[in-house]
């Protein structure tokens, strides 16, 4: 997920330094007297990362050694002391005393951050050895285009509440790989929708272009999953509602005709989902006796492939599928990714290796995508 782009205007070892290289390369022309942005209010924040320096320590012996200082991750809102950002201006007087407009630290027109700490690059050299490529710890830069605020689908924020929700940052990250906006009007299903954090994404996305059709499917029953409150979370964010919300089993032939029906009888453009990692199987209406070593995944994968057979597939040829597949410690992706049997079946190609987010000491969960291959 992207929250925002920046365009690196300077950089430097120093706050004066980077506001004479700005001035050099006239990066603020626009917002000086006679610019496009005279006018324009502006703000200038300071965001320090972590160290990415070593750190000399002594243990309780005397004995001293390195430690490794832990970076900052990029993603996170990392805030700086008021007064360092203070600073860091009054250190720029050279330059920011030529914008015109005003100061608006609430809601500028102008955005300008001050980037320090971050990690160096790193270069390869000609004989294939990697080595740190000369860099500058300071970056001065403009933001370009701004991300969905994400905040305002956070489950402390929702109105139907679940023990188990996606947050919205895996929502959204589901949803762009599955290359959403490059569809108008798309067709989606999540086939384990609990609260449908995924489909309040996906929402968001494609809404003010080409409102997507979306369609979730959850074997909880309205006392722990309520879809009357569902439709409220997108209601009251001024989003399009699913088309439907099903009460179901997606395993169900029944349950996926009428996932299909809701789109006008044919297969989705889009499937993105987060499997349950044993909690809400407990909830499930089916009376057989199936292997529950079996992964959810996997049996969906099986469930489409029957689909295909019927030339009644649930998935678009060129349609793409994106899940999160959780890995215990002391096992791995491939070993937890549904086999090859069923992806031949349900006709699904892996792209790419899958990446990794750590959610604890003994479970970790790969965001992997496929895509739908022709019969």
């Amino acid at each position: 997920l992207i929250r925002n782009a920046f365009q690196v205007v300077a950089e430097g070892d120093s706050y004066e330094e980077v506001a004479g290289e700005a001035l050099k390369k006239e990066s603020f022309e626009d917002m000086m007297q006679g610019g496009i942005n005279e006018d324009a209010t502006w703000s200038i924040r300071l965001r320090r990362y972590g160290s990415v320096e070593d750190e000399v320590v002594t243990n309780s012996s005397g004995t001293q050694g390195k430690k490794k200082q832990q970076q900052a991750r990029y993603g996170k809102n990392v805030r700086s002391p008021l007064t360092d950002e203070r600073n860091a201006i009054m250190s720029m007087a050279d330059l920011v005393q030529l914008f015109r407009g005003k100061v608006n630290l609430a809601n500028p027109d102008c955005k300008i951050y001050l980037l320090e700490g971050l990690k160096r690059r790193r270069s390869v050299s000609s004989d294939g050895e990697e080595a740190n490529a000369e860099g500058s710890k300071i970056l001065l830069t403009r933001i370009l285009a701004v991300g969905p605020k994400t905040s305002i689908y956070a489950p402390k924020t929702r109105i139907c509440v679940t023990t188990t929700p996606l947050c919205p940052i895996a929502s959204f990250t589901l949803c762009n790989i599955a290359q959403l906006q490059r569809r108008s009007n798309p067709s989606i299903l999540d086939p384990f929708a609990g609260s449908c954090a995924t489909l309040l994404a996906a929402s968001h996305i494609t809404s003010k272009a080409y409102a997507c059709r979306a369609v979730g499917i959850e074997v909880c029953h309205n006392g722990y999953v309520n879809r009357g409150d569902i439709v409220k979370d997108f209601e009251t964010r001024g989003l399009h509602p699913p088309v439907e919300l099903i009460r179901g089993d997606c395993l169900s032939l029944e349950v996926r005709d009428q996932a299909r029906a809701a789109v006008g009888g044919t297969g989705f453009d889009v499937i993105v989902t987060d499997p349950p990692y044993g909690v809400r199987e407990a909830f499930a209406t089916s009376d057989d006796e199936e292997d529950d070593s079996t992964p959810p995944l996997t049996k969906l994968f099986y469930a489409m492939g029957q689909d295909r057979s019927n030339n009644t597939p649930l998935l678009k040829p060129g349609g793409r599928l994106v899940a999160f597949v959780p890995v215990r410690d002391g096992e791995t992706l491939e070993e937890c990714l549904p086999d090859v049997e069923a992806r031949e079946e349900a006709g699904l190609v892996m792209e790419g290796e899958g990446k990794e987010q750590v959610l604890n000491d003994i479970l970790s969960r790969w965001l992997v995508s496929f895509v739908s291959v022709e019969s």
